[in-house]
């Protein structure tokens, strides 16, 4: 099979990388902000599991969190008095998002600590409620800090989906090993080298989609007039 024809194969199956990214994505983006919260606020007992939950979750690589979800669920599952089995895909969803969820809660915490202890006194003073203290306040502070990190996070977990073919899941690395085990290794840089081109675009884009969502965090900043002080 020539290159377009390969290419085309592999878009096929395209999707179901970038359904499983967008649900990591918006499972761990969720869980981070619960994480963070939990961890700023310093609550007795609940703060240090999350803080050993982050932990593991950035230093276990992925492709044993991958295994653990696979295999490891059901057991939990059985011992519980219930039967049933996690698919590849949704078992790819639960590990990724354990992952990136750890990965951005780091990214947010600090953001969250940039923002001036004044700003809080401040908004307190001026008798904003915890909830529209966040959003007008401290948010539009975090956003600009907490970008970039999470550009980097969504870059990491479009590789790592690169693994997930470990567990049977026939997304565009299974099918380039499928192609690779039928060819026996006839067509394999010609292979990888596509599929280098499919991750390079897809990371392209999610850091395109960061950066224009940076620029207009810092255009309506500069709009408004929103400024960091101490």
């Amino acid at each position: 099979m020539d290159m377009q024809g390969l290419l085309l194969e592999f878009l096929r199956v395209l999707p179901i990388n970038i359904i499983i990214i967008i649900m990591s994505a918006a499972l761990g983006l969720l869980f981070s902000v619960l994480l963070t919260m939990v961890r700023i606020k310093r609550i007795p007992v609940i703060s240090q599991i999350a803080d050993l939950y982050v932990s593991f979750a950035r230093s276990v690589p992925g492709l044993i969190l991958l295994f653990i979800a696979y295999f490891g669920i059901p057991k939990v599952v059985s011992l519980m008095g219930f039967t049933g089995e996690v698919s590849p895909i949704n078992a790819a969803i639960i590990s990724m998002a354990f992952y990136h969820s750890g990965y951005i809660s780091e990214v947010f915490r600090p953001a969250y600590l940039s923002v001036a202890k004044g700003q809080h006194e401040a908004a307190d003073s001026l008798g904003y409620t915890p909830t529209k203290k966040f959003f007008r306040i401290t948010l539009p502070q975090m956003i600009p800090v907490a970008l970039p990190g999470y550009g980097n996070g969504l870059v990491y977990l479009i590789h790592d989906t690169s693994l997930i073919f470990a567990i049977g899941v026939i997304d565009v690395m299974g099918s380039a090993e499928l192609f690779i085990a039928r060819s026996y290794g006839t067509n394999q840089i010609l292979i990888y080298f596509i599929i280098a081109l499919i991750f390079s675009a897809m990371c392209f884009t999610a850091d395109g989609l960061v950066r224009m969502f940076e620029n207009k965090t810092a255009k309506y900043h500069s709009d408004s007039g929103i400024t960091k002080s101490s």
